[in-house]
Protein backbone atom coordinates (compact mmCIF):
# COMPACT_ATOMS: atom_id res chain seq x y z
CA UNK A 1 0.00 0.00 0.00
CA UNK A 2 1.43 3.63 -0.75
CA UNK A 3 0.67 6.03 2.00
CA UNK A 4 -0.43 9.82 0.43
CA UNK A 5 1.65 12.77 0.86
CA UNK A 6 0.20 16.13 1.29
CA UNK A 7 1.30 17.64 -1.49
CA UNK A 8 -0.70 19.24 -4.68
CA UNK A 9 2.10 18.27 -7.06
CA UNK A 10 2.33 14.49 -5.71
CA UNK A 11 -1.39 13.60 -5.73
CA UNK A 12 -1.69 15.15 -9.43
CA UNK A 13 1.02 13.31 -10.61
CA UNK A 14 -0.46 10.06 -8.94
CA UNK A 15 -3.88 10.65 -10.87
CA UNK A 16 -2.18 11.22 -14.04
CA UNK A 17 -0.30 7.93 -13.44
CA UNK A 18 -3.01 6.31 -13.31
CA UNK A 19 -5.72 7.85 -15.84
CA UNK A 20 -2.87 7.48 -18.06
CA UNK A 21 -3.82 4.14 -18.83
CA UNK A 22 -7.33 4.06 -19.44
CA UNK A 23 -6.66 6.55 -22.43
CA UNK A 24 -4.10 4.29 -23.39
CA UNK A 25 -4.39 2.34 -26.98
CA UNK A 26 -3.23 -1.74 -26.93
CA UNK A 27 0.55 -1.78 -27.10
CA UNK A 28 1.55 -3.82 -30.33
CA UNK A 29 5.10 -5.55 -30.43
CA UNK A 30 6.56 -2.68 -32.50
CA UNK A 31 5.41 0.00 -29.77
CA UNK A 32 7.20 -2.09 -26.52
CA UNK A 33 10.43 -0.99 -28.45
CA UNK A 34 12.09 -4.42 -27.16
CA UNK A 35 14.80 -2.35 -25.21
CA UNK A 36 17.81 -4.71 -24.40
CA UNK A 37 17.55 -7.20 -21.38
CA UNK A 38 13.50 -6.15 -20.94
CA UNK A 39 12.23 -8.95 -19.40
CA UNK A 40 8.68 -10.50 -20.94
CA UNK A 41 5.21 -10.60 -19.06
CA UNK A 42 4.38 -14.29 -18.33
CA UNK A 43 0.82 -14.33 -18.12
CA UNK A 44 -1.27 -15.70 -15.20
CA UNK A 45 -4.91 -16.63 -14.30
CA UNK A 46 -4.82 -14.10 -11.21
CA UNK A 47 -3.80 -11.11 -10.05
CA UNK A 48 -1.72 -12.73 -7.03
CA UNK A 49 1.64 -9.57 -7.10
CA UNK A 50 3.46 -12.46 -5.46
CA UNK A 51 6.93 -12.46 -6.12
CA UNK A 52 9.47 -15.30 -6.81
CA UNK A 53 11.18 -16.81 -4.35
CA UNK A 54 14.24 -14.54 -4.69
CA UNK A 55 16.90 -14.46 -1.88
CA UNK A 56 18.38 -10.88 -0.29
CA UNK A 57 22.04 -10.05 -2.62
CA UNK A 58 24.69 -8.47 -0.72
CA UNK A 59 27.46 -6.47 -2.31
CA UNK A 60 30.60 -8.26 -2.51
CA UNK A 61 33.11 -7.34 0.60
CA UNK A 62 35.76 -5.37 -1.68
CA UNK A 63 39.43 -6.07 -0.65
CA UNK A 64 40.99 -4.59 -3.31
CA UNK A 65 40.78 -1.61 -6.28
CA UNK A 66 41.15 -2.45 -10.03
CA UNK A 67 43.08 0.27 -11.79
CA UNK A 68 43.51 -0.99 -15.20
CA UNK A 69 43.22 -4.20 -17.38
CA UNK A 70 45.21 -4.92 -20.69
CA UNK A 71 43.85 -7.40 -22.37
CA UNK A 72 45.25 -9.45 -25.38
CA UNK A 73 42.89 -12.12 -27.56
CA UNK A 74 43.01 -13.98 -30.14
CA UNK A 75 40.57 -16.80 -30.89
CA UNK A 76 40.31 -20.21 -32.51
CA UNK A 77 37.31 -19.82 -33.97
CA UNK A 78 36.44 -23.61 -35.26
CA UNK A 79 36.91 -24.53 -31.57
CA UNK A 80 34.60 -21.27 -30.36
CA UNK A 81 38.23 -20.27 -27.90
CA UNK A 82 39.69 -17.21 -26.64
CA UNK A 83 43.44 -17.20 -26.11
CA UNK A 84 43.90 -14.55 -23.95
CA UNK A 85 46.99 -12.61 -22.22
CA UNK A 86 45.65 -10.43 -19.69
CA UNK A 87 47.29 -7.97 -17.00
CA UNK A 88 45.44 -6.63 -14.16
CA UNK A 89 46.89 -3.72 -11.90
CA UNK A 90 45.46 -3.48 -8.76
CA UNK A 91 45.78 -1.60 -4.82
CA UNK A 92 44.85 -3.85 -1.90
CA UNK A 93 42.04 -1.55 0.18
CA UNK A 94 43.65 -2.68 3.82
CA UNK A 95 46.81 -3.54 5.22
CA UNK A 96 48.06 -7.64 5.08
CA UNK A 97 46.95 -8.02 1.61
CA UNK A 98 48.37 -11.14 0.31
CA UNK A 99 45.28 -13.67 -1.60
CA UNK A 100 41.96 -12.61 -3.54
CA UNK A 101 39.90 -13.69 -5.91
CA UNK A 102 38.49 -12.37 -9.64
CA UNK A 103 35.52 -13.45 -11.34
CA UNK A 104 35.85 -16.10 -13.62
CA UNK A 105 34.03 -18.93 -15.62
CA UNK A 106 34.92 -21.70 -18.35
CA UNK A 107 38.43 -21.18 -18.52
CA UNK A 108 41.69 -22.80 -18.35
CA UNK A 109 44.51 -21.27 -16.78
CA UNK A 110 48.05 -21.82 -17.88
CA UNK A 111 50.10 -19.16 -15.65
CA UNK A 112 49.47 -16.40 -12.87
CA UNK A 113 52.68 -14.31 -12.72
CA UNK A 114 54.12 -11.41 -11.22
CA UNK A 115 54.09 -9.07 -14.38
CA UNK A 116 57.41 -7.08 -13.47
CA UNK A 117 59.76 -9.86 -11.32
CA UNK A 118 57.69 -12.85 -13.73
CA UNK A 119 57.51 -14.34 -10.09
CA UNK A 120 55.19 -17.42 -10.26
CA UNK A 121 52.32 -17.32 -8.19
CA UNK A 122 49.86 -20.16 -6.55
CA UNK A 123 46.51 -20.10 -7.66
CA UNK A 124 43.53 -22.45 -7.68
CA UNK A 125 39.92 -22.23 -9.22
CA UNK A 126 36.57 -22.66 -6.81
CA UNK A 127 33.89 -22.11 -8.74
CA UNK A 128 33.68 -19.49 -11.07
CA UNK A 129 36.79 -17.78 -9.40
CA UNK A 130 40.19 -17.93 -10.18
CA UNK A 131 41.69 -17.24 -6.35
CA UNK A 132 45.64 -16.53 -6.36
CA UNK A 133 48.03 -15.92 -3.55
CA UNK A 134 50.76 -13.45 -3.66
CA UNK A 135 54.41 -13.84 -3.23
CA UNK A 136 53.75 -11.97 -0.05
CA UNK A 137 51.92 -9.64 2.07
CA UNK A 138 51.12 -6.13 0.55
CA UNK A 139 49.60 -2.88 1.80
CA UNK A 140 47.55 0.08 0.10
CA UNK A 141 50.57 1.87 -0.89
CA UNK A 142 51.56 -0.61 -2.99
CA UNK A 143 50.94 -1.15 -6.63
CA UNK A 144 50.45 -4.93 -7.86
CA UNK A 145 50.42 -6.13 -11.20
CA UNK A 146 49.55 -9.31 -12.19
CA UNK A 147 49.81 -11.22 -15.65
CA UNK A 148 47.41 -13.70 -16.52
CA UNK A 149 47.54 -16.39 -19.53
CA UNK A 150 44.02 -18.22 -20.18
CA UNK A 151 42.19 -20.11 -22.83
CA UNK A 152 38.12 -19.76 -21.95
CA UNK A 153 35.46 -21.63 -24.21
CA UNK A 154 32.89 -18.68 -23.00
CA UNK A 155 28.59 -20.37 -22.60
CA UNK A 156 27.70 -16.45 -22.02
CA UNK A 157 29.59 -13.37 -22.42
CA UNK A 158 31.74 -13.95 -25.76
CA UNK A 159 29.41 -15.51 -29.14
CA UNK A 160 31.00 -16.43 -32.50
CA UNK A 161 28.13 -15.77 -35.09
CA UNK A 162 28.62 -17.92 -38.43
CA UNK A 163 28.33 -15.95 -41.62
CA UNK A 164 24.38 -16.48 -42.95
CA UNK A 165 21.61 -14.61 -44.37
CA UNK A 166 17.84 -14.93 -43.92
CA UNK A 167 17.38 -15.47 -46.90
CA UNK A 168 14.97 -11.78 -48.07
CA UNK A 169 18.10 -9.45 -48.35
CA UNK A 170 20.56 -8.30 -50.91
CA UNK A 171 23.56 -8.77 -48.54
CA UNK A 172 24.42 -11.11 -46.24
CA UNK A 173 25.87 -11.19 -42.59
CA UNK A 174 29.79 -11.60 -42.00
CA UNK A 175 30.85 -14.21 -38.72
CA UNK A 176 31.26 -11.84 -36.03
CA UNK A 177 32.61 -12.34 -32.61
CA UNK A 178 30.74 -10.17 -30.00
CA UNK A 179 30.76 -9.83 -26.54
CA UNK A 180 27.68 -9.17 -23.58
CA UNK A 181 28.95 -8.01 -20.40
CA UNK A 182 26.06 -6.66 -18.29
CA UNK A 183 25.12 -7.55 -15.93
CA UNK A 184 27.81 -9.87 -14.31
CA UNK A 185 29.15 -11.96 -18.13
CA UNK A 186 32.61 -10.06 -18.85
CA UNK A 187 34.14 -13.11 -16.66
CA UNK A 188 33.35 -15.58 -18.75
CA UNK A 189 35.72 -14.03 -21.44
CA UNK A 190 38.58 -12.26 -19.11
CA UNK A 191 38.96 -12.83 -15.49
CA UNK A 192 37.64 -9.26 -13.89
CA UNK A 193 35.90 -8.14 -10.75
CA UNK A 194 32.16 -8.32 -12.14
CA UNK A 195 30.33 -6.00 -10.61
CA UNK A 196 29.63 -2.63 -10.83
CA UNK A 197 30.88 -0.61 -8.09
CA UNK A 198 34.45 -0.68 -8.96
CA UNK A 199 35.96 1.53 -12.03
CA UNK A 200 39.25 0.74 -13.87
CA UNK A 201 40.48 1.82 -17.65
CA UNK A 202 41.37 -0.81 -19.78
CA UNK A 203 42.66 -1.32 -22.78
CA UNK A 204 42.86 -4.13 -25.29
CA UNK A 205 44.91 -6.11 -28.03
CA UNK A 206 42.43 -7.73 -30.32
CA UNK A 207 43.92 -10.41 -33.29
CA UNK A 208 41.46 -10.43 -35.95
CA UNK A 209 41.50 -12.15 -39.49
CA UNK A 210 42.96 -10.29 -42.46
CA UNK A 211 39.38 -9.36 -43.69
CA UNK A 212 38.42 -8.21 -40.48
CA UNK A 213 38.57 -5.37 -37.86
CA UNK A 214 37.94 -5.00 -34.15
CA UNK A 215 35.70 -2.25 -33.10
CA UNK A 216 36.07 -1.67 -28.84
CA UNK A 217 36.38 0.83 -26.37
CA UNK A 218 38.17 4.53 -26.35
CA UNK A 219 40.47 5.29 -28.94
CA UNK A 220 42.07 2.93 -31.45
CA UNK A 221 46.07 3.50 -30.80
CA UNK A 222 47.48 1.27 -33.65
CA UNK A 223 46.82 -1.37 -35.94
CA UNK A 224 48.83 -3.66 -36.50
CA UNK A 225 49.66 -6.36 -39.85
CA UNK A 226 51.22 -9.60 -38.28
CA UNK A 227 53.67 -12.31 -40.19
CA UNK A 228 51.39 -14.52 -40.15
CA UNK A 229 48.34 -12.61 -42.07
CA UNK A 230 47.04 -11.32 -38.92
CA UNK A 231 45.73 -8.18 -37.73
CA UNK A 232 46.25 -6.97 -34.58
CA UNK A 233 43.75 -3.86 -33.20
CA UNK A 234 45.18 -1.77 -29.93
CA UNK A 235 42.57 0.45 -28.48
CA UNK A 236 42.52 2.19 -25.34
CA UNK A 237 39.96 3.48 -22.56
CA UNK A 238 41.45 6.34 -20.61
CA UNK A 239 38.41 7.18 -18.19
CA UNK A 240 37.70 4.55 -15.48
CA UNK A 241 34.28 2.31 -15.71
CA UNK A 242 32.79 -0.46 -14.60
CA UNK A 243 33.93 -3.56 -16.27
CA UNK A 244 30.84 -5.05 -18.07
CA UNK A 245 31.41 -2.13 -19.82
CA UNK A 246 34.29 -3.54 -22.07
CA UNK A 247 33.54 -4.60 -25.36
CA UNK A 248 34.66 -6.38 -28.28
CA UNK A 249 33.34 -6.96 -31.96
CA UNK A 250 34.59 -8.54 -34.70
CA UNK A 251 33.88 -9.05 -38.35
CA UNK A 252 33.82 -7.92 -41.82
CA UNK A 253 32.15 -4.40 -41.59
CA UNK A 254 31.75 -0.94 -43.40
CA UNK A 255 32.78 2.04 -41.37
CA UNK A 256 30.42 5.11 -41.67
CA UNK A 257 31.86 8.47 -40.32
CA UNK A 258 30.71 11.48 -38.86
CA UNK A 259 31.01 14.27 -36.24
CA UNK A 260 29.38 16.04 -33.44
CA UNK A 261 31.55 19.17 -32.49
CA UNK A 262 35.06 17.50 -32.17
CA UNK A 263 33.70 14.25 -31.49
CA UNK A 264 34.07 11.38 -34.33
CA UNK A 265 31.50 9.41 -34.77
CA UNK A 266 31.37 5.99 -36.30
CA UNK A 267 28.89 3.74 -37.49
CA UNK A 268 29.63 -0.55 -38.39
CA UNK A 269 27.50 -1.54 -40.24
CA UNK A 270 27.03 -4.72 -42.89
CA UNK A 271 28.08 -4.19 -46.57
CA UNK A 272 25.67 -3.25 -48.87
CA UNK A 273 23.13 -1.95 -46.09
CA UNK A 274 25.22 1.62 -45.76
CA UNK A 275 22.03 3.31 -46.56
CA UNK A 276 19.98 2.05 -44.40
CA UNK A 277 21.94 2.17 -41.08
CA UNK A 278 23.03 6.09 -42.49
CA UNK A 279 19.32 6.75 -41.99
CA UNK A 280 19.14 4.75 -38.40
CA UNK A 281 21.64 6.33 -37.03
CA UNK A 282 21.26 9.80 -38.63
CA UNK A 283 19.98 11.97 -35.44
CA UNK A 284 22.92 10.47 -33.55
CA UNK A 285 24.50 14.53 -33.13
CA UNK A 286 21.26 15.84 -32.48
CA UNK A 287 20.52 13.63 -29.57
CA UNK A 288 24.15 14.45 -28.07
CA UNK A 289 23.14 17.73 -28.69
CA UNK A 290 19.76 17.81 -27.14
CA UNK A 291 21.50 15.62 -23.95
CA UNK A 292 24.27 17.94 -23.32
CA UNK A 293 22.35 20.96 -23.23
CA UNK A 294 19.40 19.72 -21.03
CA UNK A 295 22.19 18.57 -18.51
CA UNK A 296 24.46 21.33 -19.17
CA UNK A 297 27.10 18.18 -19.64
CA UNK A 298 28.56 17.84 -22.79
CA UNK A 299 28.70 13.80 -24.13
CA UNK A 300 31.78 12.62 -21.63
CA UNK A 301 33.69 10.79 -23.93
CA UNK A 302 36.00 11.42 -27.34
CA UNK A 303 34.24 8.96 -29.66
CA UNK A 304 30.81 7.17 -30.10
CA UNK A 305 30.68 4.30 -32.54
CA UNK A 306 27.67 2.23 -32.68
CA UNK A 307 27.71 -1.38 -34.42
CA UNK A 308 25.74 -3.84 -35.35
CA UNK A 309 25.44 -7.19 -35.15
CA UNK A 310 23.34 -10.42 -35.49
CA UNK A 311 21.61 -12.93 -33.17
CA UNK A 312 22.14 -10.41 -30.55
CA UNK A 313 20.38 -11.29 -27.19
CA UNK A 314 19.03 -7.58 -26.27
CA UNK A 315 17.93 -4.83 -28.45
CA UNK A 316 21.25 -2.40 -27.60
CA UNK A 317 24.25 -2.86 -25.18
CA UNK A 318 25.59 0.74 -23.80
CA UNK A 319 29.24 -0.71 -23.95
CA UNK A 320 31.39 2.66 -23.17
CA UNK A 321 32.10 4.78 -26.22
CA UNK A 322 30.84 1.42 -28.55
CA UNK A 323 27.72 0.70 -28.53
CA UNK A 324 25.91 -2.81 -29.63
CA UNK A 325 22.82 -2.65 -31.59
CA UNK A 326 20.55 -5.69 -32.40
CA UNK A 327 20.81 -5.75 -36.50
CA UNK A 328 16.88 -6.88 -36.21
CA UNK A 329 16.46 -3.36 -34.57
CA UNK A 330 18.30 -1.51 -36.91
CA UNK A 331 18.17 -2.86 -40.56
CA UNK A 332 14.81 -4.34 -40.94
CA UNK A 333 12.32 -1.40 -39.76
CA UNK A 334 11.10 0.80 -42.56
CA UNK A 335 7.07 1.75 -41.15
CA UNK A 336 6.78 4.95 -39.17
CA UNK A 337 6.53 2.43 -35.78
CA UNK A 338 9.52 0.70 -36.78
CA UNK A 339 11.44 4.42 -37.13
CA UNK A 340 9.91 5.67 -33.92
CA UNK A 341 10.91 2.28 -32.30
CA UNK A 342 15.03 3.05 -33.56
CA UNK A 343 15.05 6.61 -32.28
CA UNK A 344 14.20 5.25 -28.62
CA UNK A 345 16.30 2.49 -29.03
CA UNK A 346 19.50 4.58 -29.99
CA UNK A 347 18.73 7.42 -27.78
CA UNK A 348 18.21 5.03 -24.71
CA UNK A 349 21.93 3.60 -25.60
CA UNK A 350 23.03 7.12 -25.86
CA UNK A 351 21.68 8.34 -22.51
CA UNK A 352 23.99 5.74 -20.73
CA UNK A 353 26.93 7.69 -21.21
CA UNK A 354 25.64 10.33 -18.61
CA UNK A 355 23.49 7.81 -16.91
CA UNK A 356 25.06 4.26 -16.38
CA UNK A 357 28.75 4.39 -18.12
CA UNK A 358 29.72 7.66 -16.71
CA UNK A 359 27.52 7.50 -12.83
CA UNK A 360 27.08 3.77 -12.52
CA UNK A 361 24.80 2.27 -9.86
CA UNK A 362 26.61 0.55 -7.07
CA UNK A 363 24.94 -2.84 -7.31
CA UNK A 364 22.19 -3.76 -9.34
CA UNK A 365 19.25 -3.15 -6.73
CA UNK A 366 20.00 0.25 -7.85
CA UNK A 367 19.46 -0.37 -11.13
CA UNK A 368 16.69 2.01 -12.17
CA UNK A 369 19.57 4.82 -11.53
CA UNK A 370 21.05 3.44 -14.98
CA UNK A 371 17.72 1.98 -17.18
CA UNK A 372 14.94 4.33 -15.41
CA UNK A 373 17.25 7.39 -16.42
CA UNK A 374 17.82 5.92 -19.95
CA UNK A 375 14.29 5.52 -20.59
CA UNK A 376 13.10 8.58 -19.44
CA UNK A 377 15.35 10.12 -21.68
CA UNK A 378 13.98 8.40 -24.34
CA UNK A 379 10.97 10.29 -23.49
CA UNK A 380 13.29 13.48 -23.76
CA UNK A 381 13.96 13.28 -27.38
CA UNK A 382 10.72 12.71 -27.97
CA UNK A 383 9.32 15.63 -26.85
CA UNK A 384 12.43 17.99 -28.79
CA UNK A 385 11.37 15.95 -31.66
CA UNK A 386 7.57 15.97 -31.52
CA UNK A 387 6.56 18.26 -29.05
CA UNK A 388 4.88 17.43 -24.94
CA UNK A 389 2.10 15.27 -26.44
CA UNK A 390 4.35 13.17 -27.63
CA UNK A 391 6.23 12.97 -24.68
CA UNK A 392 3.17 12.30 -22.49
CA UNK A 393 2.09 9.60 -25.07
CA UNK A 394 5.78 7.98 -24.43
CA UNK A 395 4.84 8.31 -20.46
CA UNK A 396 1.19 6.52 -20.96
CA UNK A 397 3.43 3.53 -23.08
CA UNK A 398 5.76 3.33 -20.23
CA UNK A 399 2.78 3.30 -17.48
CA UNK A 400 0.94 0.60 -19.82
CA UNK A 401 4.21 -1.83 -19.92
CA UNK A 402 4.28 -1.06 -15.50
CA UNK A 403 0.96 -2.17 -15.30
CA UNK A 404 0.96 -5.14 -17.89
CA UNK A 405 3.90 -6.37 -15.59
CA UNK A 406 2.26 -5.45 -11.81
CA UNK A 407 -0.91 -7.18 -13.30
CA UNK A 408 0.31 -10.48 -14.93
CA UNK A 409 3.86 -11.17 -13.58
CA UNK A 410 4.53 -9.64 -10.17
CA UNK A 411 4.91 -6.06 -7.54
CA UNK A 412 8.04 -4.89 -6.06
CA UNK A 413 9.49 -1.72 -4.98
CA UNK A 414 11.66 0.19 -7.67
CA UNK A 415 14.91 -0.04 -5.34
CA UNK A 416 14.83 -4.04 -4.46
CA UNK A 417 17.81 -6.38 -3.32
CA UNK A 418 16.18 -9.46 -3.97
CA UNK A 419 16.48 -11.69 -6.97
CA UNK A 420 17.90 -14.91 -8.07
CA UNK A 421 20.18 -13.73 -10.78
CA UNK A 422 20.65 -10.02 -11.78
CA UNK A 423 19.13 -10.51 -15.27
CA UNK A 424 15.63 -10.92 -13.36
CA UNK A 425 15.39 -7.12 -12.28
CA UNK A 426 15.69 -5.58 -15.69
CA UNK A 427 12.17 -5.40 -15.93
CA UNK A 428 9.21 -2.99 -16.57
CA UNK A 429 9.78 -1.65 -13.18
CA UNK A 430 13.04 -0.84 -13.51
CA UNK A 431 12.38 1.09 -16.99
CA UNK A 432 9.15 1.71 -17.57
CA UNK A 433 8.26 2.92 -13.70
CA UNK A 434 11.54 4.59 -13.24
CA UNK A 435 11.25 7.10 -16.23
CA UNK A 436 7.57 7.55 -14.83
CA UNK A 437 9.44 8.39 -11.21
CA UNK A 438 11.53 10.93 -12.94
CA UNK A 439 8.52 12.42 -14.67
CA UNK A 440 6.83 12.82 -11.55
CA UNK A 441 10.27 14.46 -9.98
CA UNK A 442 10.57 16.68 -12.79
CA UNK A 443 7.04 18.00 -12.75
CA UNK A 444 7.42 17.87 -8.58
CA UNK A 445 10.56 20.21 -8.35
CA UNK A 446 10.20 22.00 -11.41
CA UNK A 447 11.75 22.01 -14.65
CA UNK A 448 14.57 24.54 -13.85
CA UNK A 449 15.36 22.76 -10.71
CA UNK A 450 15.35 19.56 -12.05
CA UNK A 451 17.73 20.04 -14.56
CA UNK A 452 19.84 21.64 -12.76
CA UNK A 453 19.98 19.01 -10.53
CA UNK A 454 20.95 16.49 -12.40
CA UNK A 455 23.80 18.42 -13.76
CA UNK A 456 24.91 18.32 -10.10
CA UNK A 457 24.71 15.36 -9.93
CA UNK A 458 26.67 14.51 -12.86
CA UNK A 459 29.05 16.62 -11.30
CA UNK A 460 29.55 15.53 -8.06
CA UNK A 461 29.50 11.34 -8.87
CA UNK A 462 31.15 11.12 -12.42
CA UNK A 463 33.26 8.18 -12.71
CA UNK A 464 31.64 7.24 -9.03
CA UNK A 465 29.04 3.96 -8.05
CA UNK A 466 26.31 5.68 -6.74
CA UNK A 467 23.19 4.54 -4.97
CA UNK A 468 19.39 6.30 -4.73
CA UNK A 469 20.60 8.17 -1.11
CA UNK A 470 22.95 10.36 -3.58
CA UNK A 471 20.54 11.10 -6.07
CA UNK A 472 17.72 12.27 -3.22
CA UNK A 473 20.76 14.18 -1.70
CA UNK A 474 21.74 16.23 -4.97
CA UNK A 475 18.45 16.73 -5.46
CA UNK A 476 17.73 18.15 -1.78
CA UNK A 477 20.28 20.10 -1.61
CA UNK A 478 19.68 21.87 -5.13
CA UNK A 479 15.87 22.34 -4.54
CA UNK A 480 16.27 23.27 -0.98
CA UNK A 481 12.97 20.83 -0.08
CA UNK A 482 13.01 17.36 1.75
CA UNK A 483 11.61 14.79 -0.63
CA UNK A 484 11.95 11.72 1.72
CA UNK A 485 8.26 11.09 1.32
CA UNK A 486 8.97 11.40 -2.52
CA UNK A 487 11.67 8.56 -2.60
CA UNK A 488 10.11 6.61 0.16
CA UNK A 489 6.44 6.46 -1.69
CA UNK A 490 8.20 5.99 -5.41
CA UNK A 491 11.60 4.16 -5.44
CA UNK A 492 11.39 2.26 -1.67
CA UNK A 493 7.45 1.29 -1.77
CA UNK A 494 6.29 -1.01 -4.13
CA UNK A 495 2.75 -0.59 -6.23
CA UNK A 496 0.59 2.94 -7.04
CA UNK A 497 -2.12 4.74 -5.84
CA UNK A 498 -5.30 2.71 -7.23
CA UNK A 499 -7.76 5.48 -7.87
CA UNK A 500 -11.29 5.01 -9.35
CA UNK A 501 -12.39 8.18 -11.77
CA UNK A 502 -15.49 8.76 -12.89
CA UNK A 503 -16.64 11.32 -15.91
CA UNK A 504 -19.70 13.07 -16.79
CA UNK A 505 -20.25 14.96 -19.63
CA UNK A 506 -22.71 17.86 -19.70
CA UNK A 507 -23.65 18.70 -23.50
CA UNK A 508 -25.60 22.31 -22.93
CA UNK A 509 -23.00 23.48 -20.85
CA UNK A 510 -19.96 21.61 -22.93
CA UNK A 511 -18.49 20.97 -19.54
CA UNK A 512 -16.68 17.49 -18.28
CA UNK A 513 -16.88 16.60 -14.30
CA UNK A 514 -14.08 14.25 -12.73
CA UNK A 515 -14.99 12.25 -9.62
CA UNK A 516 -11.78 10.53 -8.25
CA UNK A 517 -12.12 8.16 -5.12
CA UNK A 518 -9.27 6.54 -3.61
CA UNK A 519 -9.63 3.12 -3.38
CA UNK A 520 -6.89 2.40 -1.21
CA UNK A 521 -7.44 3.67 2.60
CA UNK A 522 -6.26 7.14 2.29
CA UNK A 523 -3.68 8.81 5.38
CA UNK A 524 -4.57 11.90 7.12
CA UNK A 525 -2.22 13.13 4.49
CA UNK A 526 -4.28 12.94 1.67
CA UNK A 527 -5.81 16.45 0.23
CA UNK A 528 -9.44 16.40 -0.27
CA UNK A 529 -8.73 19.54 -3.19
CA UNK A 530 -6.01 19.38 -5.40
CA UNK A 531 -5.04 20.95 -8.70
CA UNK A 532 -4.35 18.52 -12.16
Amino acid sequence: MISRNNTRHLLASAIAFIFILSTTAPVTLSQRRRVKKQASVTTQKAVTHQLPPWTRQVRPARTYDVLHYTIKTRFDVPGKMVVGDETVMLKPLASGFKSFELDASNMKIEAVTLSESNTMLQWKQPPDKLAITLDRTYEPSETITLRIRYRATPERGLYFIPKGSDGNTSWSKPAQIWTQGEPEENHHWFPCYDFPDDKATSEQYITTGADEIAISNGTLLETTNNADGTRTFHWKMEQPHASYLVSLVVGNYAKLEGVYKNIPLEYYTYRGTEETAQRAFVKTPEMMRLFGQKLDYEYPYNRYAQTIVASFIFGGMENITATTHADSEILYGTTKDAQLAQENLISHELAHSWFGNLVTCKDWSELWLNEGFATFMEAVFREHEAGRDAYLEEMRSNTSLYFMEDMLKYRRPIRYDRYGSAIDIFDATVYKKGALVLHMLRETVGDEMFWKALHRYLEEYRYKPVGTEDLQRVFEATTNQQLGWFFDQWVYKAGFPELRVRSLYHAPTQSLTLEVAQTQSADAMTPLVFRL
